[in-house]
């Protein structure tokens, strides 16, 4: 189905979904980007969604869209595209990015990820 049908069948069943939600989905069931979603991949979706779990891995790739694709996340980006108290939430537990060439306040995203569930020592 195209992205704009897919958009609506998801409006349709209740979900609210701002761009970057959206775009989010698009990731896991268009990873190719061909602007067309599959039947298995919406049946996948739907099997993910109705699981109720999410996973580090889902997290990542939403911080990731938030980053605009960069390993790390700024202060005011998470400000910007987080509702006030879910972004000072990650701020005071992010730890810095280590990585090369990351900006002063850089925040690593991955790591605040996998410790979320459980999948690391942070």
């Amino acid at each position: 189905m195209e992205t704009d049908d897919f958009r609506a069948c998801l409006i349709s069943m209740g979900y609210d979904l701002g761009e970057v939600e959206f775009a989010r989905i698009m990731i896991l069931v268009d990873p190719n980007g061909s602007g067309v979603v599959s039947f298995q991949s919406f049946i996948d979706f739907m099997t993910r969604e109705t699981a109720d779990t999410d996973t580090a891995e889902q997290v990542v790739a939403s911080f990731r869209i938030l980053a605009t694709d960069k390993p790390y996340i700024l202060v005011e980006e998470l400000r910007r595209e987080l509702p006030p108290e879910q972004a000072e939430y990650c701020i005071m537990r992010m730890p810095p990015y280590k990585g090369h060439g990351a900006p002063p306040g850089a925040l690593d995203y991955t790591a605040f990820s996998t410790a979320l569930y459980g999948e690391s020592d942070l």
